[in-house]
């Protein structure tokens, strides 16, 4: 996979300054591991950052047969979620639509690929250490499930985009865990479904008078959650080929760009983490492709297994951010925040990374250090960019040796 990246917490030891005791949970062995600071460190913690869900909702339309779109992208979920990096999230996997349902008379009553799941196909769990390849665990559920399903067969290509979205949401806001909640959805757009309900919807050519959903209506739950003030859900959407189209008529395709209502969605799921300079930020039925998409938007010439798995990287990057727990040594003694220093590599030797001295600082061009309010450390500048971008990142925290602040 291109972007990962591994995160060691090193204790270390200078003679007499040594704070603390015992050997660390994960750790062992003594030498200086690579350190920039050689003669120091003494043992190694595995990194711990704030506990995470991520659940993916994969469109599961009978178009998403088409172009390889469902191999790819079950190919690039398995192959992102097996990075070390999600070995301390819960992840799970949702897939709509599931089955069909008697259609509305508008259409004869004829049968419908509407149905969407209650709950996920795989329920939220511990990733721990098993990846796709062992014989138990929630990376080989969601591999084999994946391996043993194919997009909807049926006619037509409905895609109850609303209703699998409030169930995964509710799955994630049900999660007890005490952390951030990821929703990552990977669609080819064309959401219908929505005459079963007394939403605003979009007329199409069979008499439906509201068949399209109006994708406010998927907007409204994905703002809801993401400004929830005990469990918010940070929402993330990929548009694979087929996520471009438009029908003024209604016929085939929503008479509204889909591109754009992406776009709009994914602004209101995570308005924090979409790229700045995006301009498709507000849906009208009217609105114009956006020149730069707040969502990842695959459908110009750009869809790969390996770009989908990117944007995953990119996305558990982007909500966990470049704040990082301090060890605890065994004893339960403390550690002297005066004898703390950080490392920090993108793919060659270690380099220390300075505490900044001027909180203003933006440290642009080098990466620096800096401590949180709560005493936890956070990456800033250059080195935050390369961790939140799902770059190749490698840092340590060494302990026990003077800090370097500049």
């Amino acid at each position: 996979m291109k972007y990962l990246w591994g995160i060691a917490l090193v204790l270390a030891s200078c003679g007499s300054n040594m704070r603390g005791g015992g050997k660390p949970d994960g750790g062992g062995g003594g030498g200086d591991m690579g350190s920039s600071f050689a003669g120091c460190a003494s043992a190694e913690y595995g990194a711990k950052q704030e506990p995470a869900a991520m659940l993916v909702v994969l469109d599961r339309s009978s178009s998403m047969a088409t172009g390889g779109k469902w191999n790819f992208a079950a190919q690039a979920i398995v192959q992102a979620l097996d990075a070390d990096v999600f070995d301390g999230m819960h992840v799970g996997l949702y897939a709509a639509p599931s089955g069909t349902m008697q259609g509305p008379s508008c259409i004869f009553n004829f049968p419908v690929a509407c149905q969407a799941p209650a709950f996920p196909q795989i329920d939220l769990q511990l990733a721990g250490a098993q990846k796709s390849q062992a014989s138990s665990g929630v990376r080989r559920d969601i591999k084999q499930w994946l391996s043993q399903s194919a997009p909807d067969s049926g006619v037509g290509d409905a895609s109850p985009l609303y209703a699998a979205v409030e169930s995964a949401l509710s799955a994630l806001q049900g999660w007890s865990g005490a952390g951030k909640r990821i929703l990552f959805v990977v669609t080819d757009g064309t959401i219908s479904c929505c005459q079963f309900s007394s939403r605003p919807g979009f007329a199409d050519a069979n008499g439906c008078d509201h068949d399209w959903e109006h994708p406010d209506n998927i907007g409204k739950l994905l703002d809801k959650a993401n400004k929830d003030a005990a469990k918010p859900v940070e929402t993330f959407i990929v548009g694979v080929p087929g996520a471009d189209t438009y029908d003024a008529s209604g016929a085939q395709y929503p008479p509204y760009r889909m591109r754009a209502a992406l776009s709009a969605l994914a602004f209101q799921g995570a308005p924090k983490h979409v790229p700045a300079t995006c301009d498709g930020k507000l849906f009208t039925q009217s609105a114009p492709d956006p020149s730069k998409s707040c969502h990842f938007d695959m459908t110009q010439g750009n869809f790969s297994a390996q770009s989908v798995a990117d944007a995953i990287a990119k996305v558990r990057g982007q909500v966990l951010g470049c704040v990082f727990d301090l060890p605890v040594p065994t004893d339960g003694s403390m550690i002297d925040r005066g004898l703390v220093n950080v490392e920090y590599a993108t793919g060659g030797p270690p380099r220390a990374l300075y505490k900044r001295m001027d909180p203003s600082n933006p440290c642009t061009a080098d990466g620096c250090w800096d401590w949180t309010p709560d005493g936890r450390i956070q990456l800033v500048g250059l080195a935050c960019d390369d961790i939140t971008a799902g770059g190749t990142v490698s840092v340590k925290i060494v302990v026990g040796c003077q800090t370097v602040i500049k």
